[in-house]
């Protein structure tokens, strides 16, 4: 940990650093859907403030999951199925992330390690949560995601709670994540833009880890072709797993 924090004190080590998560954000991406804010929160906040991690994350993820929704199957269906997900996610995560440096940042991390540690067990031991398709479980899920995606640019997990508790197929859930990220990454750019988080320079270098991610996705994509759906499942609640375990180490330490 010492030597990896060392080398990116210089801004080649830091440029270096930024490169590789962006392309393993992006692949994972890619094979599975998910993940590119929560793997780029993770490792960047290891040698850089969150207030700066959260956004050069931003901006890339929102550009990625434009792709994403764009190559999706049945887009119009998408969104006219999770419409009020995405409606009540881009308002909450706009508030929220407006006022992000009014909430204490470790009880956050802590939440979301601990929900996304409790669902990822739960279900990969094969207790899971059937969720009707009644609107207000979306309108819970998208308030919920955006308190959460507000603090700290994470708001995959009540997204990934639900569509497996609807128990989507793999080709939907790809298209339906790629909608409500998206939903989600719009308004809180344009909060961080407000509040002055989000400064052009860190918008410049950010674009920089665009262009990595999306090779990174675009590789991933290829790979996620030759994944089952049952294994599909299974490598989604793994990273859910891993992630939130990393999130509540950080959490209280």
């Amino acid at each position: 940990m010492g030597d990896a924090l060392m080398l990116v004190q210089t801004e080649t080590g830091m440029l270096s650093a930024l490169g590789l998560i962006f392309l393993l954000a992006g692949l994972v991406k890619g094979m599975i859907g998910i993940g590119m804010p929560a793997i780029c929160m993770v490792l960047m906040t290891l040698f850089l403030p969150p207030l700066v991690a959260i956004p050069l994350t931003a901006t890339p993820t929102m550009i990625v999951n434009v792709l994403q929704l764009y190559r999706a199957q049945d887009r119009g269906l998408i969104v006219r199925r999770y419409g009020f997900f995405a409606i009540s996610l881009s308002l909450s995560i706009f508030v929220i992330g407006y006022f992000v440096r009014s909430f204490p940042e470790a009880l956050l991390l802590l939440v979301l390690g601990v929900a996304m540690v409790i669902f990822s067990v739960q279900s990969l031991a094969g207790f899971s949560v059937r969720v009707s398709p009644w609107q207000g479980w979306q309108i819970l899920g998208g308030v919920t995601s955006g308190f959460v995606g507000g603090l700290s640019s994470v708001f995959s997990p009540p997204i990934v709670m639900y569509l497996l508790g609807r128990k989507v197929e793999k080709e939907e859930f790809i298209g339906a994540t790629g909608f409500l990220f998206l939903a989600g990454c719009l308004p809180l750019v344009g909060a961080l833009m407000l509040n002055g988080v989000l400064t052009f320079d860190l918008f410049i270098k950010s674009l920089a880890g665009l262009v990595i991610a999306l090779t990174g996705f675009l590789i991933g994509e290829r790979i996620r072709a030759y994944i089952s759906q049952l294994w599909f499942r299974r490598l989604i609640l793994i990273f859910f797993l891993i992630m939130g375990c990393r999130l509540i180490l950080i959490s209280v330490l």
